[in-house]
C-alpha cells in the first residue's frame, strides 16, 4: 500500500512533536544558550532531594541538582547555576524544605563581598537544617519522654490524684446544689441581679467621674487643681532653692556651722546639768534626789492646804477678813471717817485738829 505525501508530512511532524516531548521530559534544564557553572556540596544526609530539584539563592530559582550520589560515607550533590549566581568563598549551602507536604531545594546563601568568588567545580561549604522527617522523631521522642514522665507521675501520686479528684466532685456537687457563695451565684438568679445592679451603679460612677462631677471627677478633670499643684510645688522648691542658699532661720540651721557649734555646746550643758541633778547637786539635784527635801516639801505643801481650808471656813483673823462681810463694812467706814478727819485738818490747826479727829472718830 502507498503512502500518500501528506500522510508522510503528518508522521513527520507527529514524530517531531514526540521527539521534542521526550527530549523536553529527559532534558528539562537544558539550556543551550546559558553558561551553566558546576559546584558540588557534601551533605549527611539528603533526605527527599532529587535530581533536578531547583538550587535557589534567597528563594531566587538559580540552577537545577544534577546529580546525588554516596562518597566517602557522605551524600555528595552536583549541582549547577547559572550567570546570576555568584558563589562566593564563605556562601554556604543547605537543604530546605518548601513546605510541610515535602517539597525540598538546595538553598545557598550569598556570602559576604569580601570573601572572594569560589571557583567552578569547588566544593561548598554546608549548613545542616533541619528537615520535616528529623521535626516528627524528634516530637515523637519528646512526645514518648514527656508522656513517659507524665505517667510516672500519675502513677506516683494516685491516691493524691484521687482524693484530689473526689474533693473536686464534691465542690462541683456543693455548687450545684446551691452550696457557699459560688454555688448561690450559680443558682441564685437574684445574686446576678443584684451583680448586674452593681455594674450599672459602677459604670455610671465611672461616667460621673469622667463627666468632672464629684471630687474624684474634679481631680481628673479640672485642670485649676493641676495649676495649684504645680504652684505648689514651684514654691517648694523655692523654699528648698532658700534653704540651700542659708536664707532664712531654717536656712542658716542648714548652713551655718557655728549654729552647729552652739547647739552641740548647749546639748553639752545640758548634759552637765543633768549629770549634777542626777547626782544629787544644787536645789534641784536635792529635789530629785533629797527623799528627806520631799518629806518637808510635802509637809510644808499639807500646811499650807490645812491653813488655806481654815481661810476658806472663816477661822481666825485672816479668815474672818475675807469671809466676813460685817468687818469689810466696818473697815470701809473707819475709812470713811479719816478721810473726813484728813479734809478738816486741812482748815484747822494743830489743836483744833486733834479736837476734829477725836470728834470724828467718836
Amino acid at each position: 500500500m502507498a503512502v500518500s505525501t501528506e500522510q508522510k508530512v503528518g508522521l513527520f511532524f507527529l514524530a517531531a512533536l514526540i521527539t521534542l516531548g521526550v527530549m523536553i521530559e529527559l532534558v528539562e534544564d537544558w539550556r543551550p544558550f546559558e553558561d551553566q557553572r558546576a559546584y558540588l556540596a557534601y551533605f549527611e544526609t539528603s533526605v527527599g532531594l532529587r535530581e533536578g530539584d531547583p538550587v535557589r539563592m534567597a528563594g531566587v530559582e538559580v540552577g537545577r541538582v544534577s546529580g546525588i550520589g554516596i562518597e566517602d560515607h557522605r551524600v555528595r550533590i552536583d549541582f549547577t547555576v547559572n550567570d546570576q549566581a555568584v558563589i562566593r568563598a564563605d556562601s554556604t549551602a543547605s537543604i530546605r524544605q518548601t513546605n510541610l507536604l515535602g517539597g525540598v531545594f538546595l538553598g545557598l546563601e550569598f556570602g559576604s563581598p569580601q570573601s572572594g568568588t569560589l571557583p567552578a567545580g569547588s566544593a561548598v561549604p554546608t549548613r545542616k537544617s533541619s528537615n520535616f522527617d528529623e521535626l516528627i522523631t524528634n516530637l515523637d521522642q519528646n512526645q514518648e519522654r514527656v508522656l513517659g514522665a507524665l505517667g510516672e507521675l500519675i502513677q506516683e501520686n494516685r491516691e493524691q490524684l484521687s482524693d484530689a479528684v473526689d474533693s473536686l466532685n464534691s465542690i462541683m456537687t456543693k455548687i450545684d446544689e446551691g452550696e457557699g457563695t459560688l454555688g448561690q451565684l450559680v443558682n441564685q438568679p437574684e445574686l446576678f441581679r443584684e451583680l448586674v445592679d452593681f455594674s450599672r451603679r459602677f459604670n455610671s460612677l465611672l461616667t460621673q467621674i469622667e463627666s468632672g462631677e464629684g471630687t474624684f471627677g474634679k481631680l481628673l478633670t479640672d485642670p485649676r487643681l493641676y495649676d495649684r499643684l504645680q504652684g505648689t510645688l514651684e514654691n517648694v522648691e523655692e523654699i528648698s532653692a532658700k534653704l540651700k542658699s542659708g536664707k532664712g532661720t531654717f536656712g542658716r540651721m542648714l548652713e551655718d556651722e557655728s549654729l552647729y557649734d552652739d547647739l552641740r555646746i548647749t546639748l553639752n550643758g545640758l548634759r552637765e546639768i543633768t549629770e549634777k541633778i542626777n547626782a544629787g547637786q544644787g536645789t534641784m539635784g536635792q529635789l530629785v534626789n533629797d527623799d528627806a527635801f520631799y518629806a518637808d516639801l510635802r509637809q510644808a505643801v499639807a500646811r499650807l492646804n490645812s491653813i488655806a481650808g481654815k481661810i476658806d471656813s472663816g477661822r481666825g483673823t485672816l479668815g474672818r477678813l475675807i469671809n466676813e462681810d460685817a468687818l469689810y463694812r466696818d473697815a470701809e467706814t473707819t475709812l470713811q471717817k479719816v478721810e473726813k478727819a484728813v479734809d478738816g485738818l486741812s482748815d484747822t490747826g494743830p489743836v483744833s485738829a486733834l479736837g476734829v479727829v477725836l470728834g470724828t472718830l467718836f
